[in-house]
């Protein structure tokens, strides 16, 4: 065997040494950017979701309280309607009972 095939072969084992070594590294530098990216990730989710409840959720909720409230004024009202001088003759009376035939009769 002469000494450059020799040479030849130490350099190529080194250059392989090399490779796995710097292979490692790159493996440990991209399972680190893939965790870093899967944090952001995570943090944008959450601040879409925090966002969400912000301009979407909260004013829906306070809208539907709101509602929640008219609604029962106005079941205190039809409660009372029975009780009023002037019920036979009571145009809302007549229109929530115009309302309640068509919304019960069936659709064609």
């Amino acid at each position: 065997m002469n000494w450059n095939s020799i040479i030849a072969d130490i350099i190529a084992l080194l250059a392989i040494c090399g490779w796995f070594t710097n292979g490692r590294k790159h493996r440990k530098e991209t399972e680190s950017i893939e965790a870093d990216n899967k944090k952001k990730n995570m943090e944008l989710g959450k601040q879409y979701v925090d966002e969400f409840k912000e301009n979407i959720v909260k004013p829906l909720q306070n809208e539907l309280k709101g509602l929640k409230r008219e609604v029962n004024k106005l079941q205190k009202a039809v409660d009372k309607v029975n009780d009023c001088d002037f019920r036979d003759d009571c145009p809302v009376r007549a229109e929530l009972q115009k309302r309640e035939v068509a919304d019960n009769t069936p659709e064609k």
